[in-house]
């Protein structure tokens, strides 16, 4: 082998790595794209949905039972408090 042979082999060989690279980045960015179309995407507007679990007054909602135990909770329960059932703190 002579060295015009190996100095063609040479590019060759980076040539192919450099090809190699940008396909396995475009199969790789395709396949993202389908899983991007596989899975819907939610739009949430967070203007409203903040708006919407405000009251008048400006507080939000006490919840009506509780997260850990599932009973349900009295009127005058507020947020932060803690469950009069199973003890844990409601936030």
């Amino acid at each position: 082998m002579n060295d015009n042979e190996k100095k063609s082999g040479d590019w060759k060989l980076i040539v192919g790595g450099i090809l190699l690279i940008i396909v396995l980045f475009i199969a790789i960015n395709f396949i993202f794209w389908g899983l991007g179309q596989m899975v819907p995407r939610q739009n949430v507007d967070v203007s409203q949905s903040a708006s919407a679990s405000l009251d008048v007054s400006g507080e939000q909602d006490a919840p009506s039972f509780c997260i850990h135990c599932g009973k349900a909770l009295p009127d005058s329960f507020q947020w932060g408090q803690f469950c009069p059932y199973c003890g844990e703190k409601v936030e």
